[in-house]
């Protein structure tokens, strides 16, 4: 058993002060295997077991703690866009070229999309990121109904009006039934 040993950042006060003071279960835990490694000497798998971590998670804080100090065990968010080729500002730029193309009568697909952003990257990229792209800016799948380009609204409206309705039951064939007996 490896025993974990804790640069002196802060005093035992003040470790016991940032656990009482965390703002979630986890922040605590993290504090709690500190204070205890710090103050109490104590091992770091008997704090695994005692705290309900596992000792490489108890070894891996300890290593944080002093090497990047109090600070780096403070837990946050670990959601967001960690690694992006483009932030906001730069998708929002490169889909305002796109919504000029649209306006104009063009049709923007995701490899359209994909084409753009690799010319502006100067790298290629998945179909994903394109997909990403657009979902991430609320841009969804719109498709225009079919129409014949040589349609004649004339002679619709005056086959709509002559032709017999659709909705009328079908005629019964009538067959007539002989007796051959």
């Amino acid at each position: 058993m490896r025993r974990a040993i804790i640069v002196e950042h802060l005093s035992a006060s003040e470790l016991k002060n940032r656990m009482v003071n965390s703002q979630s279960r986890e922040q605590f835990q993290r504090w709690q295997a500190i204070f205890l490694v710090a103050t109490r000497g104590f091992k770091a798998e008997d704090v695994a077991d005692m705290i309900g971590l596992a000792a490489g998670t108890i070894h891996q804080l300890v290593h944080t703690y002093n090497h990047q100090g109090p600070e780096s065990i403070d837990l946050s968010g670990r959601g967001g866009r960690r690694s992006s080729f483009l932030d906001l500002k730069g998708e929002e730029a490169l889909l305002e070229d796109l919504a000029e193309m649209a306006e104009k009568g063009g049709v923007v697909i995701a490899q359209t999309v994909r084409k753009y952003a690799e010319k502006r990257l100067g790298h290629r990229v998945s179909k994903d990121y394109a997909y990403d792209l657009l979902h991430r800016h609320g841009w969804r799948k719109v498709a225009p109904r079919p129409k014949h380009p040589k349609k004649n609204e004339e002679a619709q409206e005056e086959y709509k009006k002559n032709s017999q309705p659709s909705w009328l039951p079908p005629r019964r064939a009538f067959h007539k039934t002989t007796k051959d007996h």
